[in-house]
């Protein structure tokens, strides 16, 4: 397909389309003969995408990674709806407040006179104006806790369900969850992607276990564990993110993991066949055959982790910490995140 008929169908101009294939959003094949570009439906489709999103404000470089992999879509267009969140209350305030201004002050007298009524006028949102933003980072973070169950159509039941599990994790957004929530949007949606799909992967092998696994995985989880227990980078990383983030969301999780069998049959399996299996590992480590793992585990947990009943899981979290969402930030990075939520980390 040559330039001509391209711009016909985007709408866009020759020069903002040779400017994406020169920003290497799009790749069209030369023709060897002449030169010329033969565009295919698949530059088309992507010139479409392009021309949407740059129309609903995201930088270029936000739209390459999208192209690149599609799932990331929900992480930047929540990014892109912070942004304009922030800007639409700022400038609502600063309309709300101008406009008060020019009421109260027809004719400005002298500079003292604009000085005292600035002196009592607020142009930035204070913190309940963000209540709807709160709620976008709620919706944020509920995605990618439960992302490996959102795969299919919903009847009208899981729907209410995950509107229940939505409207939870708001309540929780704000106290609780609010530093993972802040977490996820410290990193990139690319490193989001990539530990969701390790995650995914990390499911539907628990999910596909039958009774007579779990003996074997149990054994891989004690493989694991043992591993991170003789790794002090892991460990450093696992304390500092205990308490502000693994904790609260772990606890979290298991709050609403009612709601979330009756949502998804995959995930009950999960949930299920998580908690039986680190129920055997815990009673073995209870054991005087398990005493030297769980001396070792003690150690490196230094205390960070809660295997009362019903919070088992967090042994499984620990087991594949190496590849989880946690890991992904060296200690210095972790603490200058926890300074900007002026978390108070153990040293």
């Amino acid at each position: 397909m040559r330039i001509q008929e391209v711009i016909r169908q985007t709408g866009l101009s020759r020069r903002t389309i040779y400017y994406y294939i020169d920003q290497k959003l799009i790749t069209p094949k030369a023709d060897e003969a002449n030169g010329y570009h033969d565009f295919s439906e698949k530059d088309i489709q992507k010139l479409f995408l392009v021309r949407k999103l740059r129309e609903a404000g995201l930088p270029l470089a936000d739209i390459r990674a999208i192209l690149k992999k599609p799932r990331t879509t929900p992480f930047y267009l929540h990014k892109q709806l912070n942004v304009l969140q922030s800007q639409l209350l700022s400038i609502q305030q600063t309309i709300s407040e101008i406009d008060r201004l020019t009421g109260q002050l027809p004719v400005c007298q002298s500079l003292e006179q604009l000085a005292a009524m600035l002196q009592e006028t607020q142009f930035q949102p204070d913190d309940s104006s963000r209540y709807q933003m709160e709620s976008r980072n709620a919706q944020l973070l509920a995605q990618y806790l439960w992302m490996p169950y959102l795969d299919t159509p919903v009847t009208e039941y899981q729907q209410f369900l995950w509107q229940k599990i939505t409207q939870a994790t708001l309540e929780h957004a704000g106290t609780d969850l609010k530093t993972m929530s802040r977490y996820l949007q410290y990193i990139s949606p690319e490193q989001i992607d990539a530990t969701n799909i390790n995650q995914y992967l990390r499911n539907q092998k628990i999910i596909s276990l039958t009774e007579a696994d779990h003996p074997h995985f149990v054994e891989e989880l004690k493989h694991s564990l043992l591993a991170f227990a003789s790794d002090p980078l892991q460990q450093e990383k696992w304390n500092l993110l205990y308490q502000p983030v693994i904790h609260p969301t772990a606890l979290f999780c298991v709050s609403v993991s009612g709601w979330m069998r009756e949502f998804h049959p995959a995930y009950r399996r999960y949930y299920e066949n998580t908690h039986t299996c680190c129920r055997m590992l815990k009673h073995f480590m209870d054991s005087a055959e398990g005493a030297e793992l769980k001396t070792a585990l003690d150690k490196a947990l230094n205390g960070n982790c809660d295997v009362r009943t019903g919070y088992y899981g967090e042994l499984e979290v620990a087991a594949t910490f190496h590849k989880s969402i946690y890991a992904l930030l060296e200690p210095k990075e972790i603490r200058k995140f926890l300074d900007g939520e002026n978390f108070c980390y153990k040293s």
